[in-house]
Order: structure tokens, then sequence, then C-alpha cells
């Protein structure tokens, strides 16, 4: 009884929905039902790109937002690409190609401290620039006068990155007649800077700091000024404040 009622409930279920989805004629013992559905809103364009488009290709967004994106997240970070110059290209390859030479081929210092230079680990340029001369002075038997030679050496290796025809043994030389950075370099006259650099090798010290080389030419000495004088210029073109820092 009860399979035979549930098949006639759905007899006239099935009945009820075919009466509503045809196209025929209303009847007066129909029943009509009235629905109230929510409007549906149309979906934004993003997610329209995204359902029209297949699984395999992803949405993407026009080429045309993305320099106005990019420039306005340069504008909020303050940062902008620049392209460096063909002298800023031959001082960085100057910069690693000194930083990665080993210390008996730079002439910087006696074979008998770079040997024990070597047995610390400090064996090239790099090494020694970024080693801090209390701990290695330390290894030595007179911690004093050790730190003292290697704060000199640091100083005219750093000196000697900044310009790309300059070596740590020349730069050493500027190192001892005050000649400390790129901003003081660039502000000396390079006939007076030459003098100078021929007082001091008429010293003891001078003399045996030169050894049995000869002092730099004056030629070598006007293209140090020159390069410090581009690069300073370069650093207040861009960033006036650094270039006050500089100085």
């Amino acid at each position: 009884m009860s399979r035979m009622l549930l098949t006639q409930e759905s007899f006239h279920m099935f009945e009820f929905f075919k009466r509503l989805v045809s196209s025929s004629p209303r009847r007066n013992d129909d029943v009509v039902l009235l629905v109230d559905l929510p409007e549906l809103h149309a979906p934004p364009a993003t997610q329209r790109s995204v359902a029209a488009g297949s699984l395999s290709e992803p949405a993407t967004t026009p080429c045309a937002d993305v320099p106005a994106r990019t420039r306005a997240r340069r504008r909020k970070t303050g940062r902008q690409h620049i392209a460096p110059t063909p002298f800023e290209s031959a001082l960085a390859s100057h910069r690693a190609r000194l930083l990665a030479m080993r210390l008996e081929h730079l002439n910087l210092c006696p074979p008998t401290r770079c040997s024990q230079l070597a047995a610390i680990g400090i064996i090239t340029a790099g090494d020694l620039v970024y080693s801090e001369p209390v701990k290695v002075a330390a290894t030595f038997r007179s911690p004093e006068r050790a730190e003292r030679a290697i704060r000199r050496y640091r100083a005219a290796i750093k000196l000697a990155l900044g310009i790309e025809s300059m070596m740590p043994r020349d730069a050493l030389l500027l190192v001892a007649i005050h000649r400390r950075s790129v901003a003081s370099v660039a502000r000396e006259s390079a006939a007076q800077l030459h003098r100078d650099l021929e007082r001091f090798s008429l010293s003891s010290r001078g003399s045996k700091l030169i050894g049995g080389r000869n002092v730099p030419s004056l030629r070598r000495v006007k293209s140090w000024v020159a390069s410090c004088r581009e690069m300073v210029e370069a650093a207040s073109a861009r960033s006036p404040q650094m270039a006050r820092q500089a100085a």
C-alpha cells in the first residue's frame, strides 16, 4: 500500500513539474506558484575574464596597466632603476678584480706578513677589507703595531677600490700623506699632489714604502684626480646629501 501511494505521489509530482515547464495553456484547476528570486548582480570584470578563460590560460591584466602600477610603486618607494654608465661598469669590474687578488700579488705588505695573514685565513684583499683589525692583530707578537699596519692596509685597499686606475700600493702612499678618500683626492690639484708625493719619497718613511719603485708620474696622478672628480660630480648629481657626507 505504501509503495502504491509513493508511486501515485511521484506521478502527480511529475505531472506538476511537466505542467510547470510546458508551454501548454493554463487550466482552471492548475496551481500557480509565485517565487520571489533575488536579483543577480553582474560579476566584476576580473571575475568575468577568469570565468571566460580556460584553465590552461591564466587570467592576465592588460599590459597598459603594468607601467602605470610600476610608476606608482616607484613613486611610493622612492626607488628608481638607473642604468650604470660605462665608467661605473668599469669601476665595478676593477673592484671585483681587486678584491679577488691575493695579498702577495698586490705588493702591499712584506712577504713575511702575507704569510702570517694567510695562516689565519686572510689570503685576498677582500679578506683583509672585511676583517676586524683588532682580532687579526691579536694573533701577532706586537698587537698594537700590527693593528696600525693593518688599518693602513685596509685604508689603502678601500681607496684603491674607488679609483679605477689605482692599485693599493699606490693608494698606500696617498694614505701616508693624509689623502684617505675619493673626495679628498678630488679637491686636490694634480700638480700639488704630485709634489707632495715627491717630498714624501725623500723622507725615510717614504723611501721605505716606495722601495725600489719610482714615484707615480704626474700623468697617473692626473688620471686619479680626474676619476675622483667624476665620481664626486656623479654622486652630487644623484644625491646632493650623500655627496656632502662623502666630502
